[in-house]
């Protein structure tokens, strides 16, 4: 499975933009200079990662096969191998604030979802398209997803990324 290290920092520069999809939209609105947009705070306290994509929310990407992996691809995180390709995953958890992880991946782009500030990077690494979505909970937290699809286009893999932020968020109380 591939880990998000080789997606983001361990592997050279691939030429291009990542492309936001259907559901994320560009240049998130601001409060004020520096904010992000936030609508209501969301609480991942004693949120189980693993719970936060189920076997429905992976159906139209194959439906995971085997148990999940807590801790992967980082630590606070839970990935899904997938039936449709063997190093095909999805993840999600909680991650860095949103500010930590633009400054991480400059080649990303900032996106909303659901009204949200996002941060969306995709990198294509040995004929496998993987995207990240980090989407602000709070100040200082992110809800991380990720999709990894051999063989996918980054129009594609956001398109599906987005519907699994959608569900993710979705798992979360309100503050």
């Amino acid at each position: 499975m591939l880990l998000l290290c080789t997606a983001t920092a361990c592997s050279p520069p691939v030429p291009g933009e990542p492309v936001p999809a259907a559901g994320f939209r560009d240049e998130p609105t601001t409060s004020s200079a520096g904010q992000t947009n936030v609508t209501s705070p969301r609480d991942a306290a004693g949120i189980d990662p693993c719970t936060l994509l189920t076997p429905q929310d992976l159906a139209a990407l194959g439906g995971p096969v085997g148990p999940p992996h807590p801790d992967q691809p980082v630590p606070g995180a839970c990935s899904h191998a997938l039936t449709s390709g063997p190093e095909n995953a999805a993840a999600a958890g909680f991650y860095d604030p949103l500010r930590v992880v633009a400054e991480r991946q400059p080649r990303g782009v900032a996106v909303e979802v659901e009204g949200r500030s996002a941060w969306l990077y995709c990198e294509l690494v040995d004929a496998h398209q993987t995207c990240t979505a980090a989407t602000e909970l709070g100040p200082d937290r992110s809800l991380l997803t990720m999709l990894t699809l051999r063989d996918a286009s980054a129009a594609d893999t956001t398109d599906h990324l987005f519907g699994l932020t959608t569900a993710a968020l979705h798992r979360l109380p309100k503050s």
